[in-house]
């Protein structure tokens, strides 16, 4: 990896965890219950920016794409805090609720991730 690559995706990522916790404290502060929604949707974002990236890969170059997909979305999504919530929600009682909660992160992600692909290659 060239150094204006590393750069380019260490910048990428610090800004999307910088994202990442802002957007969570605004959701947070909106939602209520044990069910995670925040890092739901976050999770929701990523993917469906995630799909367009990928949709429009051949007209970006290298270190842009990179920057946009490794860096700030890699910062932006949040697999190992969904991982920690839904251990917390099983370890507290809550196995239906663990359950479900990686049911409907998983299905709605991979759903997103598609959708995103599809409105881009369709406006492309």
């Amino acid at each position: 990896m060239s150094p204006l690559l590393l750069v380019a995706v260490g910048f990428g990522g610090a800004l999307g965890a910088l994202c990442r916790s802002k957007a969570t404290g605004f959701l947070k502060a909106r939602t209520h219950g044990d069910f995670p929604v925040a890092t739901l949707i976050i999770n929701i974002c990523s993917c469906t920016l995630a799909g367009i990236a990928l949709a429009v890969q051949a007209d970006l170059n290298e270190v842009l794409y990179l920057a946009a997909t490794m860096g700030f979305l890699g910062g932006f999504s949040t697999l190992s805090t969904m991982n920690y919530e839904a251990v917390e929600l099983v370890l507290g009682g809550k196995r239906a609720l663990g359950a479900g909660y990686l049911a409907a992160t998983y299905a709605t992600t991979l759903g997103a991730a598609a959708l995103g692909f599809a409105i881009a290659s369709a406006v492309m």
